[in-house]
This record gives C-alpha cells, structure tokens and sequence, in this order.
C-alpha cells in the first residue's frame, strides 16, 4: 500500500475500535516486530522512535537521532517529523498538542519502556493495537506483491551465495556471512538465518563455531527481508548423500507439492498444514508431526516473523485471500536423517499460488 492507503486503512481501523489515536512505536532493534518501518517505509535508527496517528489523520513522526529527519523526509512519506533530542518530552507534546484525551492504542507494545508507557498513559486510556497494523499489513497491494517478487529473488541469490561458498572447512558463521553479504548487495534490508550442520541435525539455529566435514547434512532457513519476509529453506549434503537422506527429502517434497494444492482465495489456511501432515503420517512419521518435533508448517509473511494467529497449522481459522504472501515450508525432524528443511514462499493469485522462489526444491549436492 501507498502511505495515504496505509493512513486510511488505519483511520478506518480506529473508528471501528473507538480509539482516539494511535502510537506506533519502534526501539530499533533489529530483529522483532517492524511495525513503524511497516507505516513509515522508513528503517528506524535510534533506541526511539514513533509514529502518532489521530482519528483525524494527522501523523506525528518523532525519530532519533535529531539529526536523522533529513534522511527520514527523503525515504518516507510522512511530512511532519520531529528529529528529538529528548523523546518522553517530545511525545508528551505531540500527544497534547494532538488533543487525545480518550483511548489511545499502542503498537509494539512488548517493546516499550515503562517511563515511554507511562507518558502515554498519563494522557489517554491505554489499549494494545499491534494486531491493527498486522490487519494493514495482510492486504497486499500490486506495488508490495512486486515488492515480494523482488525480495523472493534476494533470498534465492543468498542460496546460490551458499552453494557457491560452502565447503569442507568453512565454519558455519562464515556461511552464513556471505549468504548475508550476497542479499544485502542485492537490496535486503535486513536478514534473517539459520542453520545446522552434522550427521544429523535437531532444528536450525544460530550460526557456531563449528567447521563443516564431509558428509554433513546442512539446513539452511533464509529469510530476505525488504520491509517483508520472504523465507526460503533448502537442504545441502557435503559429499555423496546417502540413499535414505535422498529419499526422506523426496517425502518432504511430496509434502510441499500437495500442500500447494490447497492454496487459492477462499481456502482455510489450515488445509495447508492438514496436507503435510497426512503425507508425513501416511509414510510412518506422524508422531513427529507435532511438538516436539514440529510446531508448524510454515506462516504468513507479515511485519510479525511469527504471529500466534499467522502461523499455519491445523487449527488457524485464516481464510486465503489473493494477495497474500504465505512461506509454506514442511521442515521436518526424521529419526532416520534428523532434521530436514524443504520450504518457500508462496503468493496466492486470483486463480491459486505462484512460488515467488527460482531455486528447485531437492537435496542439493556439494562435490567435496
């Protein structure tokens, strides 16, 4: 969406809620909800941040550092920015100067600290709202769908990055630094990734120490992000991979495939996770279709990595819409190989799905 479309669709949602306003906030970190870098299509800097939006219209965009709101003009789209020097004083006069006396929503609310929480409070009825913006933010427009394609596109050149450096002898955090360094040449804004590596692995992780041999199966989850999500997860054998590692993953590509199946507008979301499951139990696995062994199979790409309610299981009650951006990854522990991870995002059309991702859902082999 535009900003004025985001500004509208937010007004909207608040005069359906009877609030009076609505903050939302960012503490810049780097990982988490982006909820402001959502509303504001600019990447916040300093430790705070917030957008302050009235049920007129009017926005208020308070960033730090002071010296940050050139930058801030020139990216995003909201007009008034206040680069502050001192935010609990700037936010009290923005939120007095905005007349908002009645109830106020906050957005990232998990990340705001008491004495911003208390400013706010000292000036209106405080009420939660992160699930305002996530009801933006599922309502993909052709200009974000474009978005998705290109962002998809990154996230495969991070693999190609992967295939082309991986070896015996690289540790695992130099891996996924250059994975990381190929998006962002690409145009990512940010990254997120995991992997393993051994014999046989328990779940993806945060990169070690750990030197890559022969024979290792590595699992890679690789996630662009361009104000989006968009999530790709493949498997790579260093060496000759077994007969049963081959196999396995055949299962989970059968997965994959008839999961597909059930993308189209009108669909339950759940028929996705329901499709996986039934392949995995019909080869023997079901017992480890579920905790501890998997929690889901895959989830909505939104500004939330993972959103209770946005994961994709058996029991969610989402219905897909055309426009949605859904990773659909049957990624699963197997007592045979260990963990396995065959997964990509997927855009669901007025007539199905398309798969936003170029790289080919099998074993890749990396000659030793």
């Amino acid at each position: 969406m535009s900003g004025s479309e985001k500004l509208n669709r937010v007004v909207e949602l608040l005069d359906q809620r009877g609030l009076d306003g609505l903050i939302i906030y960012s503490s810049g970190a780097t990982m988490g909800p982006k909820y402001l870098y959502y509303f504001s299509e600019v990447k916040p800097l300093g430790t705070h941040n917030a957008a302050v939006v009235t049920k007129a219209g009017d926005v208020t965009l308070l960033v730090q550092p002071q010296w940050d709101t050139l930058r801030v003009s020139e990216k995003g789209w909201i007009k008034n920015i206040i680069g502050s020097s001192n935010f609990l004083k700037d936010l009290d006069d923005v939120l007095l100067k905005s007349k908002i006396t009645g109830s106020m929503g906050i957005v990232d609310s998990t990340a705001i600290p008491a004495d911003v929480y208390s400013v706010i409070a000292d000036r209106a009825k405080v009420e939660l709202a992160d699930d305002l913006i996530e009801k933006v933010a599922l309502e993909r427009v052709s200009e974000e769908i474009e978005l998705a394609r290109k962002t998809a596109k990154i996230a495969d050149t991070g693999f190609k990055a992967c295939l082309e450096n991986v070896r015996v002898g690289i540790r695992e955090w130099e891996i996924l630094a250059e994975i990381e360094y190929a998006m962002r040449s690409a145009g990512a804004d940010d990254c997120f990734n995991l992997m393993s590596s051994g014999k046989h692995n328990h779940a993806g992780h945060a990169p070690r120490e750990r030197k890559l041999r022969e024979g290792d199966i590595l699992i890679f989850e690789i996630s662009a992000i361009c104000g989006l999500y968009i999530q790709l997860c493949r498997t790579v054998v260093l060496g000759e991979p077994s007969k049963i590692v081959l196999e396995k993953y055949a299962l989970l590509v059968q997965a994959l495939e008839e999961s597909l199946k059930e993308i189209r507008p009108g669909s339950p979301s759940a028929l996705i996770a329901k499709a996986q499951n039934r392949v995995l139990s019909a080869a023997g696995y079901g017992e480890y279709c579920r905790p501890p062994y998997m929690a889901k199979r895959g989830h909505f790409s939104n500004i939330v990595y993972h959103a209770p309610d946005r994961n994709l299981d058996e029991h969610v009650k989402t219905i897909l819409t055309s426009g949605q951006v859904v990773i659909v990854h049957p990624n699963q522990y197997i007592p045979e190989t260990g963990y396995l991870m065959c997964g990509e995002t997927i855009l669901v059309t007025d007539t199905g799905f398309e798969r936003l991702s170029e790289t080919e859902a099998k074993v890749y082999v990396k000659e030793v």
